[in-house]
């Protein structure tokens, strides 16, 4: 095993705590490849990309708890896997959440209050 660089990590690959325990898959890898600034990953306990459950939610480790990453598919973290458990719930950037410029000023309106409260109170 080799260590790599962040920018090869893939969706699917096993997270390792540092005592051993596989705890967890990653989901995304969070950083600007372009600037090459990795922020950290979104890890689940489950291999699917486009479909996640909300009992299981991607749950966001820093960058500085990632350890060796090894081209066998395999990421280390720097932590324990008790402290993984505690690892909180990715929340994407509010970047991601981009309104379409054919937006209606009321489509816009509905998604910033939704943005803003984590609900929708629209209806």
């Amino acid at each position: 095993m080799t260590a790599v660089s962040w920018k090869v990590i893939r969706n699917g690959w096993a997270v390792h705590a540092r005592d051993g325990e596989q705890v967890g898959v990653v989901f995304l890898v969070v950083g600007d490849e372009n600037a090459d600034i990795f922020d950290g990953l979104a890890i689940t306990q489950h291999g699917g990309f486009a479909f996640h459950n909300y009992v299981d939610r991607p749950h966001y480790v820093e960058a500085e708890k990632v350890g060796e990453i090894d081209d066998s598919g395999r990421v280390n973290l720097t932590i324990s896997a008790e402290e993984a458990r505690a690892l909180p719930l990715h929340d994407p950037p509010e970047s991601a959440a981009i309104s379409s410029e054919e937006s209606s000023i009321v489509d816009r309106a509905r998604d910033e209050i939704k943005r803003l409260t984590g609900e929708d109170r629209t209806n």
